[in-house]
């Protein structure tokens, strides 16, 4: 009986040399390339412009120019005009100031008796002696005391900030009209800002605190005057 013959498979290795065809011809690309620097680094801007004129032509603009300094531009941001920030003692001084140019109403010189500037963290506050704004238990304001308004409307048009206008008491007569009194006083002022020196009503707000925040004693007569008060506060915060 004939024996059967086993199939035989053959599997071709690769080269284990192959690598080197690769290697060389990377090794050669790498000498070619830096020996092509080095060339380059030799030669001047004519040289350089007459080898790449080729490409100019072939592949579209490609062209050398030599960096020249761009003067004259016009200005495109224009300077911001700066805030005006304020603190107590050139506030007080700029009052002041008015005042005394104005001289109207028998009040320069004597700005230290009829208003105080304090710095708080609440902002700057405007302490106007109320006795010198109304009359005795009146929200009218006083005529002869609008030049004080005047110079403190002169002074805060500019200010960037919410400035509220608030009324103070003293604690003698009924409470509750007290605190009417205080906020028909704020409210006076107020009028006063807007309508005849014409500042935006949006940048205020008012309130009558009557005699709950006293600044002085309420036993004297000189503690209740300087609670008698209008103060107008340039407030760090906008409301």
């Amino acid at each position: 009986m004939a024996k059967k013959g086993k199939n035989i498979e053959y599997i071709m290795l690769p080269d284990k040399n192959a690598w080197m065809t690769t290697f060389s011809d990377m090794v050669t690309l790498l000498i070619t390339f830096f020996v092509l620097l080095i060339s380059m680094s030799s030669m001047d801007s004519k040289t350089l412009k007459d080898m790449f004129g080729f490409f100019n032509e072939a592949m579209g603009p490609l062209e050398f120019a030599q960096v020249q300094e761009i003067q004259g531009l016009p200005t495109l941001i224009e300077a911001v005009p700066p805030r005006v920030f304020l603190d107590a003692l050139s506030l007080s001084r700029n009052i002041l100031n008015s005042l005394e140019r104005d001289g109207v109403g028998g009040y320069s010189g004597r700005g230290k008796d009829i208003l105080e500037v304090r710095e708080s963290n609440r902002g700057l506050a405007i302490l106007l002696n109320g006795d010198v704004l109304f009359d005795e238990g009146s929200s009218a304001l006083r005529k002869d005391a609008l030049v004080v308004l005047q110079g403190i409307a002169q002074t805060i048009k500019d200010a960037d900030s919410t400035i509220s206008i608030e009324g103070h008491t003293d604690d003698q007569g009924d409470e509750q009209g007290q605190y009417r009194l205080s906020l028909q006083r704020a409210i006076s002022v107020l009028d006063y800002f807007v309508y005849t020196s014409a500042l935006s009503p949006g940048r205020f707000c008012v309130a009558g605190y009557g005699p709950a925040r006293p600044v002085d004693t309420n036993a004297t007569n000189q503690g209740r005057e300087k609670n008698r008060r209008i103060e107008i506060i340039l407030l760090k915060q906008r409301i």
